[in-house]
């Protein structure tokens, strides 16, 4: 997962960026527009003599600083009108930030912001692949899909666009349901490419995503759960599996089944149920391989908690060589 130092560097940097960008802005205002910086020195006078008056015992204390709070909204006034009678915007003077929410600190409160788990995942290798990628609803094709009825009277190319449909619907509705999807199907069939285009979209929005394989994913707890040389940077990374908005596991029933998958398979399932976080798996397993090769409780939640969606036709990766 990322590097936690390496995060507060990039915050760090943007801070200092927006720092210089905001001087920018000074100097060019005040060369054209003086008054402004007559009003900026004015500004830091007063806020140094409320600050001095605050720590007085004199009787007249609310009444002076009354005044100054008053000569502080006529200067602000003032300001604002300059800027906005010479076509500035009202803000043009004020510091901006990347991420308004956390004003670039990663944090609201004790809670980590949202723009901080985005670079968390930007920073884990599985996150670069996916952004490399060329997979995105963009670069859907229907048309790699057969159009001859096979099941059900239902036709590949028709089954897929009903999918595509309830994917983008998935998406664009991600805030308004609780909705977990099960991709089932044979290899090649665009399961992992709908993963990643969902992951992409929701990533965009800004909405914290992890997409890793089922094998990936048990290396990573393995590797975070019983190094204790890196516990804080464990603890992060396992909280994160839990935590974020979205988890995708790709691949499912390709893992290496031992007692430490099926638990760490049921162990992460079970608590983005019971805390309602959303999760897709994708698995080339049939629903009777499935029942087979796992565990009662995980087959429970697999088919009980997730919508189910079979993907059928032939391998459309050997058509686009």
């Amino acid at each position: 997962m990322a590097n936690i130092n390496l995060i507060f560097s990039e915050y760090e940097e943007s801070n200092e960026r927006n720092k210089r960008e905001l001087e920018k802005r000074k100097e060019k205002t005040y060369n054209q527009l003086p008054r402004l910086l007559d009003i900026e020195k004015e500004m830091i006078r007063l806020g140094l003599d409320m600050a001095k008056a605050y720590l007085t015992e004199e009787r007249n204390k609310e009444k002076y600083l009354a005044d100054l709070q008053k000569r502080q909204s006529q200067l602000n006034e003032e300001k604002l009108g300059l800027l906005l009678s010479n076509n500035y915007p009202r803000d043009y003077l004020e510091l901006k930030y990347d991420c308004d929410k956390c004003k670039d600190t990663g944090y609201i409160g004790l809670q980590k912001c949202t723009c901080f788990i985005q670079k968390q995942i930007k920073h884990n290798h599985m996150q670069a692949n996916l952004g490399a990628s060329k997979e995105d609803f963009d670069h859907f094709n229907i048309e790699y899909y057969s159009d001859v009825p096979a099941k059900s009277n239902l036709s590949p190319r028709k089954n897929m666009q009903q999918i595509f449909l309830e994917c983008i619907k998935y998406v664009h509705n991600f805030d308004c349901h609780n909705n977990n999807m099960l991709f089932i199907g044979r290899p090649g069939l665009g399961k992992t490419f709908l993963c990643k285009s969902i992951a992409k979209e929701l990533l965009q929005s800004g909405k914290s995503v992890i997409y890793q394989s089922a094998p990936d994913l048990m290396d990573l707890v393995r590797k975070y759960k019983y190094n204790f040389d890196k516990e804080d940077e464990g603890e992060e990374a396992l909280n994160d599996i839990n935590e974020c908005d979205l988890l995708i596991i790709d691949d499912l029933g390709t893992e290496l089944s031992t007692q430490f998958s099926g638990l760490v398979i049921y162990n992460i399932l079970n608590k983005r149920l019971i805390n309602s976080k959303k999760m897709i798996v994708a698995t080339n397993l049939d629903v009777n391989e499935i029942l087979r090769d796992y565990s009662e409780r995980i087959t429970s939640r697999l088919f009980g908690k997730f919508r189910m969606f079979e993907f059928f036709g032939d391998d459309i990766r050997l058509m686009m060589k």
